[in-house]
């Protein structure tokens, strides 16, 4: 392994600090814990939850602009050598409809989200209505 690979969540670091970005910025956008984000500054991937590493370290990359193609590449030379990645993740990580499935899973997780949202302003805009209702109906009846 050369250098660079060795280091390259320092590199990422750096972009963070040159771009002016706090990890506070990060974490509240992409909703990753604080103690992941500095475990993957560091190169900690051991206290990083394995399943979620690639999609920690592509939102990490996104948010900063950096390319999360060349990283998650780099991750994996420094985690596991020089050997290739197997097939499948090549297949997964190349196949452009895998992308956009990614990007449309995102998509609906915002959908949901905002779904949600949603639903909380249309229950307290009913609850105002009937409030306003009922006590249009008891002023109506006590001036009767």
């Amino acid at each position: 392994m050369n250098e660079e690979n060795t280091r390259f969540y320092e590199e990422l670091k750096k972009q963070r600090n040159i771009k002016k970005i706090t990890l506070e910025e990060i974490s509240e956008y992409t909703k990753i814990n604080m103690k992941y984000l500095d475990a993957l500054e560091i190169g900690d991937f051991s206290s990083l939850p394995n399943v979620y590493i690639r999609l920690f370290l592509r939102s990490y990359c996104d948010y900063i602009g950096s390319d999360y193609k060349k990283a998650l590449d780099e991750y994996e030379i420094y985690t596991i050598g020089d050997r290739k990645r197997s097939d499948t993740d090549s297949i997964i990580s190349e196949d452009p409809k895998n992308e956009e499935a990614s990007t449309n899973k995102s998509n609906i997780s915002n959908n949901i989200s905002g779904k949600a949202q949603n639903y909380k302003e249309l229950i307290i805009a009913t609850t105002v209505i009937t409030i306003i209702i009922i006590l249009f109906i008891i002023l109506n009846l006590l001036n009767k």
